[in-house]
This record gives C-alpha cells, sequence and structure tokens, in this order.
C-alpha cells in the first residue's frame, strides 16, 4: 500500500498559501504525484517499492526487494540520503505494542516504511493537509511525524502513571476478610504487570527515537536545514529526555507497589497456614 501527501499547488509555496493532498494510490494505477513531500509505504509489494524507488531517485529498504538484508546500523547517511529507524507505538490508548518504522529522508521527499498501523501515521496525515507551507520540506516533515509520535507517548505515559496511582490506592485501601484482601492483592499483581508492559514499550520506544534524534542533530543533518527544523530537533530531544525521566520514576513506584503486594500477599498466605 502506498499512502502520498502531495503539494497541490507548489508555486504557492513561497507566499504560504499551498496545500497538502493525501491519496491512497491504488495497485492499478501506481502513479506518484510530481509534487509529492510524504510516500508512506505500507507493506510494500515488489511493484510498490520500484515506484518509489524510481521517482525519489535513492535506494529505499524493504523486505520486497529479494535482496533485502537488515541494516549494519539504524541511522545512517549515503550520497545525501539519510536512513533512519526507530521503533513506534502502535496503540497507545491500549497496551501500546512497539513496532519498526524506517525513515528514508530524501532530498525531495521522506518516504516511510512500516508493516503494521501506527495511529501516529494518521493522526500526523490529518495534521500534514493542514500544516503551513514553511513546513512543506522534507526534514521538517519527518520531525513533524516524530513529534506526533512524542505526544501520542507522553499521553499514554500520563494514563500508565494514573492507573498506578489508582492501583496503590486500592492497595492502600484493601479492607474485608482474609481472602477478599488476598484477592485484591492478587489483582493488583495482575494490573501491575500490565501497566509494567506499557511503560517498558514506551521507554524502548522513546530510547530509540531519541538516538535518531540525535544522530540528526550529530551528523546526520544537513548544515542548509532549516533554522526552525534544528531548533525543533533539539527541542524534541530536551522533551523527550524529561518523558524518559518520567518513565523510570514510575517504573520504580511500579516495582515498589508490586513487591508490596506481593509481600502482603505472601504474609497474609503465610499467617493463614500458621492460624492453622
Amino acid at each position: 500500500m502506498i499512502i502520498v501527501h502531495s503539494i497541490v499547488n507548489p508555486a504557492a509555496v513561497s507566499d504560504g498559501s499551498a496545500t497538502v493532498r493525501r491519496q491512497l494510490l491504488e495497485p492499478s494505477e501506481l502513479q506518484i504525484p510530481p509534487c509529492a513531500i510524504w510516500i508512506d509505504l505500507i507493506e510494500p509489494t515488489v511493484e510498490e517499492d520500484r515506484t518509489v524507488q524510481e521517482f525519489v531517485g535513492v535506494s529505499v529498504p524493504t523486505k520486497a526487494n529479494p535482496d533485502y538484508t537488515e541494516p549494519p546500523e539504524a541511522h545512517y547517511s549515503e550520497n545525501g540520503v539519510h536512513y533512519l529507524h526507530a521503533l513506534f507505538i502502535s496503540e497507545p490508548e491500549d497496551t501500546p505494542d512497539v513496532t519498526g518504522v524506517t525513515f528514508v529522508i530524501a532530498p525531495t521527499a521522506l518516504v516511510t516504511v512500516r508493516y503494521h498501523p501506527v495511529e501516529t501515521f494518521d493522526l500526523f496525515s490529518q495534521k500534514l493537509c493542514k500544516a503551513p507551507a514553511q513546513v512543506l520540506v522534507p526534514d521538517a516533515v519527518a520531525l513533524g511525524l516524530i513529534n506526533t509520535g512524542l505526544n501520542r507517548s507522553a499521553r499514554a505515559l500520563s494514563k500508565a502513571g494514573e492507573s498506578l496511582d489508582r492501583i496503590a490506592s486500592a492497595v492502600l485501601r484493601a479492607k474485608g476478610d482474609q481472602s477478599k484482601r488476598n484477592q485484591i492483592y492478587s489483582d493488583t499483581l495482575d494490573a501491575l504487570g500490565r501497566e509494567d508492559e506499557k511503560i517498558s514499550n514506551l521507554r524502548e520506544s522513546m530510547v530509540s527515537v531519541e538516538r535518531l534524534l540525535l544522530f540528526l542533530m550529530s551528523e546526520g543533518r544537513p548544515e542548509n536545514a532549516p533554522k526552525f527544523v534544528r531548533e525543533a530537533t533539539k527541542a524534541a530531544v530536551r522533551d523527550l529526555q524529561t518523558m524518559e525521566q518520567r518513565a523510570s520514576r514510575r517504573k520504580k513506584c511500579g516495582f515498589c507497589w508490586t513487591r508490596r503486594s506481593a509481600a502482603s500477599t505472601s504474609s497474609r498466605t503465610t499467617s493463614s497456614s500458621s492460624s492453622r
């Protein structure tokens, strides 16, 4: 599948009135618009891979290629093209799984390659169609997509924190007979396990995205990149590092409550056995 975002009236970019149109290309008519700014490949076929490579004029690594091999590095530059890989959260509202996404930042367009649905892409697609003309360059589009993903991760992390607070409250307020309290502690352990998985996946995604951004800041970004892109990249790294610290604290908090619940369940069981 190929989803293309193209500038409808490129001559109007200079005066700020250019617009972007989203288009799903049918397999029977793989014609990429000449002013495409972002090409999103989803489980591409050999023909789709070939079509995109011919359009951007650079290699686009996909599993559809019979000669495909995993790149030796997650981030590298080749002939002025940046090849980057990061883990994105697929479903931040539920149990956020991570999925790999490849970025190919060519001089004329951004190409992304993925093999699973990622809600961030749908949200950013809507935003890009309403974006100001000055951000319609490949570097800025890539950064906008990354920032949208970070916003989703921040929201998921906040919800995980709220869940941990509710779990802690349930442990502290556990009342009733021994059997009922044991059930509360057991349920708490299950809930803590789910939240721990969420936070672990979020941290894994954040670490991979941070490495991508640091690469762009150090050696991957060309000297003539727009100033606002360079500044926005630095701001994204700062925000990301703050989020990682929050995730670490949340995970540590969850670990403490897990130990407390496990200890409570164990002590209740031991006490019951002794009384008998």
